[in-house]
C-alpha cells in the first residue's frame, strides 16, 4: 500500500481518538492530521488523573510506572513479600487500580502499576516494547532483582504481559533468573488479538457510532501495518497463549464480553492444560458481567475465587484473609471505566 494511502489511515484513528476525547475538530481538517506527530499531552486528554488518595502514595518512576509500597506492620522484609505487577485496562481510572492495589497493599504487598497509552498498543517498537523493557529493567533493579512477584492483569493487560515475558526471556540466562521468580498469574477480562480493536474503541468512545468507526479504521490498520504492528500483536499473543511460566494462573471472564470473549479464554486455558502440560491452571466464568467489570458486579464471587487462588502461594496462605474485604475495594457500586 502506498505510502501516503497508510499516513491517510493513521490519521483516521488519530482523528477518531481526538473526536473521542470531546475535542472539537473539524472535518475538514482531518487530512492535515496525516502529517501531525503524536505527542504524549494528546493522550492526557482521557487519560486519568493521578490518585490523589494520601492513604495510598505513589512513586511515579515514568509516564508508564508508578509504585506504591504497603504501609503494613509487617515483620517481613521488603525483599521476603512479593511485588505485584498491575498490569492497567486501557484509560483505566488511578482510583479504579487503587481499588486492586489496596487489596495487595494490606496484604504487604508492594504494587507496581503499569499503563499504557492508546498510541502506545498502537505502535509497539516504540510503545508496549519499550515499556517492557522498563518494567524488567525495574525488577531487575538492586532493591527488586530477589523478590517474587505476582502478576495481575486486565484487558490489553494481558497483551503486555506477553511482550513482558519477551523481553523477561531475552533478558535472562539458562538459570531463569527473572521468570523463576513469579510465584502467580491472575488474568481479569484477557483481550485476544482478533479483539483489539473492539476493545479499545469502546475504551476511548462510548458514542456507539464513534466506536464503530474507530473500530473500523483499526481493522484496517491491523491489515496493511503487519511489520510495524500486527506481527508484534502475534507474537506476544503466541506467548501468552505457551507461557514458559508454570506458576499457577487463574482467568476471569464473561460469556457476554464482546471484547476479552469467553472463546478465547477458554482457547488460551486449554492450550496452557494441553500442550503446554500446566495442572493449575485455574477459571472463574461469569454469565453477564461487563469487560473487566467482574469483581464489581459479582463482588462476592469474585474476591472468594481470588482469595481461593492466593492460598495456593506460600505468602498469600496466612495473609490473605487477614483484612476484612469491605476495606479492600470500597463500596460494591464501583464501576471499571470499560464497557
Amino acid at each position: 500500500m502506498k505510502p501516503r494511502l497508510v499516513d491517510l489511515k493513521l490519521a483516521r484513528i488519530k482523528f477518531e481518538m481526538l473526536r473521542a476525547a470531546g475535542l472539537r475538530v473539524r472535518q475538514s481538517s482531518f487530512a492535515s492530521l496525516a502529517e501531525f506527530p503524536w505527542q504524549p499531552n494528546i493522550v492526557r486528554c482521557y487519560s486519568a488523573p493521578a490518585s490523589q488518595n494520601p492513604e495510598i502514595p505513589v512513586i511515579k518512576i515514568n509516564n508508564n510506572l508508578s509504585l506504591q509500597k504497603a504501609t503494613s506492620s509487617s515483620r517481613t522484609p521488603s525483599k521476603d513479600r512479593p511485588l505485584v505487577l498491575l498490569l492497567s485496562w486501557l484509560a483505566a481510572k488511578q482510583r479504579h487500580l487503587d481499588n486492586f492495589a489496596a487489596f495487595y497493599l494490606n496484604r504487604g504487598c508492594d504494587v507496581l502499576t503499569v499503563k499504557l497509552r492508546p498510541m502506545q498498543l498502537l505502535l509497539p517498537t516504540v510503545g508496549t516494547q519499550v515499556i517492557a523493557r522498563d518494567v524488567v529493567n525495574f525488577l531487575q533493579s538492586k532493591d527488586q532483582r530477589d523478590r517474587k512477584i505476582l502478576v495481575h492483569g486486565f484487558s490489553v493487560g494481558g497483551y503486555l504481559y506477553g511482550e513482558i515475558l519477551q523481553r523477561m526471556l531475552a533478558s535472562q540466562t539458562e538459570s531463569k533468573e527473572i521468570t523463576s521468580r513469579i510465584i502467580g498469574q491472575i488474568y481479569d477480562s484477557p483481550v485476544d488479538l482478533q479483539n483489539i480493536p473492539v476493545g479499545m474503541s469502546k475504551a476511548l468512545a462510548k458514542n456507539r457510532l464513534v466506536q464503530k468507526s474507530m473500530q473500523g479504521s483499526l481493522e484496517v490498520y491491523l491489515r496493511i501495518m503487519h511489520s510495524a504492528a500486527t506481527k508484534h500483536y502475534h507474537k506476544s499473543s503466541h506467548t501468552f497463549y505457551h507461557n514458559p511460566v508454570s506458576a499457577p494462573a487463574l482467568f476471569f471472564y464473561s460469556h457476554t464480553d464482546p471484547v476479552g470473549t469467553a472463546e478465547a479464554n477458554e482457547r488460551a486455558i486449554s492450550t496452557l492444560k494441553t500442550v503446554m502440560g500446566y495442572d493449575n491452571i485455574y477459571s472463574k466464568a461469569f454469565e453477564d458481567s461487563p469487560h473487566v467489570s467482574h469483581m464489581y458486579k459479582h463482588r462476592d464471587e469474585y474476591m472468594g475465587t481470588l482469595k481461593a487462588f492466593l492460598t495456593k502461594i506460600d505468602y498469600f496462605r496466612d495473609t490473605v484473609d487477614e483484612v476484612q474485604e469491605l476495606a479492600d475495594f470500597g463500596g460494591a457500586e464501583e464501576k471499571t471505566d470499560e464497557k
